[in-house]
C-alpha cells in the first residue's frame, strides 16, 4: 500500500496496511498525498474551535510519512535499529500554530501506534522515538503521561489551538498537562460549575 492509500484507508476507516518493503515513495504519490491531506485539512475545520491555523503542506506530509514508517518499522525491521534514524527523522522545519495543527492530522494517531509498540517490545528502540515525538508534539498527545519537551506556547497563543488542546486535555483527564498556568486556567473555565461532571476527582488533584 503507497502513503495515499494509507493516509487513505487510515482516516476513512482507522485501520491501515503497510508494505513490508521499505522504500522511498514516488513523486507522484507524494503529490496525492499532499492533495488528500488538504482535503482532510478542509474538513477537519469543521470541528475546530474558532479559526484554526492554516495548512502547512510539508508539515502535513513529514507527519503522513512519519506514521506511515512508524506502522512498517512495528510490523518489520528490515535494516534492524539503524532504520529507525532513517525511516523516522525529526521535523526540521517550523512549529508554529500552522505546522502544530497540520501535523497533528496524523500524529493524532501516534498514541495508538506507541500503544502497540509497547505492548510488543517495550524497551525497543522505536518505542523511545516514537516517545520523544510525542513529547515533542504536545498537541497530538495528550493523555499518554508523557510531558512536553518544551513550553507549548505556540498553543496557548493560538486561541483556537488552546481551546482544542483544553478539550483533549480535559477529554483524557490529563493532569500532568495543568501544569502550565495558562493551559490550567483554560481547563478551568472549560469545565466551569461542571467539573464533577465532566473530570471527577478534578479539584482532589490539584488541592493546595
Amino acid at each position: 500500500m503507497n502513503l495515499s492509500s494509507f493516509i487513505t484507508t487510515l482516516v476513512r476507516d482507522g485501520q491501515v496496511t503497510v508494505d513490508t518493503a521499505v522504500h522511498a515513495f514516488s513523486p507522484d504519490d507524494l503529490a496525492a498525498t499532499r492533495s488528500i491531506l488538504l482535503n482532510y485539512y478542509q474538513h477537519d475545520l469543521i470541528d475546530m474551535p474558532g479559526e484554526a491555523p492554516a495548512f502547512d503542506n510539508d508539515t502535513a506530509l513529514w507527519a503522513a510519512g512519519f506514521i506511515y514508517r512508524a506502522a512498517q518499522l512495528i510490523r518489520s525491521r528490515p535494516s534492524g535499529n539503524n532504520g529507525i534514524e532513517q525511516w523516522l527523522p525529526k521535523h526540521a522545519g517550523a512549529t508554529g500554530p500552522e505546522a502544530i495543527y497540520s501535523a497533528d492530522l496524523c500524529l493524532r494517531y501516534l498514541p495508538d501506534l506507541l500503544s502497540i509498540a509497547k505492548k510488543l517490545a517495550p524497551a525497543d528502540p522505536l518505542v523511545q522515538r516514537l516517545t520523544e515525538t510525542a513529547a515533542q508534539w504536545p498537541f497530538s498527545s495528550t493523555g499518554m503521561n508523557i510531558y512536553p519537551a518544551a513550553p507549548v506556547t505556540a498553543i496557548t497563543e493560538h486561541p483556537s489551538l488552546l481551546q482544542a488542546y483544553t478539550d483533549r486535555i480535559i477529554a483524557s483527564k490529563d493532569t500532568g498537562r495543568c501544569n502550565d498556568p495558562v493551559v490550567m486556567t483554560a481547563v478551568k473555565a472549560s469545565l466551569g460549575s461542571y467539573a464533577d461532571l465532566l473530570w471527577p476527582g478534578f479539584h482532589d488533584s490539584f488541592r493546595d
